[in-house]
């Protein structure tokens, strides 16, 4: 099997939030997807060995914030190669809280969701959230998986469901 085939699915590149006891936390990914439109459902997979995982476990509740093609870089690599178990991922961008929810402020929107569901696989936790609040915070084109691969040049964390060894 050809792994590489599933780079062309069409990705997002995200960030992930959510509280851990009043800390913001999160981690990036790319697995975001809108189910419904009403009501307003969003998926999200994050693997089980991810801290944000288990916060989202513990506070019912996170946010999608959208990275656009001209948002910092660092920001991928901040949420996406550290731990929230070891880190305040959250001191080192800019942030705002919207609807009651920590998002990255150099996205180019964002979608605060209330956990409804949730489906096991062997390595992730797909969450299933009943849309709170969303909107855009600045004029970008959302960046693309591919983008980011192709452009920036930028890896997959081995978390990642698209996490190919090289």
């Amino acid at each position: 099997m050809n792994k590489n085939a599933f780079r062309q699915l069409s990705y997002g590149v995200y960030v992930v939030s959510t509280w851990d006891e009043g800390r913001a936390t999160g981690c990036t990914a790319n697995s975001a997807m809108q189910i419904t439109s009403e009501p307003a459902t969003i998926a999200i997979s994050i693997n089980h060995d991810n801290y944000t995982n288990q916060c989202i476990q513990n506070t019912g509740k996170f946010a999608v914030s959208i990275l656009g093609e001209n948002s910092s870089p660092s920001i991928i690599g901040t949420f996406g190669f550290k731990s929230g178990r070891d880190n305040n991922k959250f001191d080192e961008i800019e942030s705002v809280v919207k609807g009651f929810m920590p998002v990255v402020a150099d996205a180019c929107a964002y979608i605060v969701c209330e956990v409804i569901d949730k489906m096991e696989t062997s390595t992730h936790t797909v969450f299933l959230g009943r849309v709170l609040d969303a909107d855009m915070l600045k004029q970008d084109t959302p960046m693309t998986y591919a983008y980011y691969h192709n452009v920036v040049k930028g890896k997959s964390p081995k978390n990642a469901p698209t996490y190919i060894a090289e």
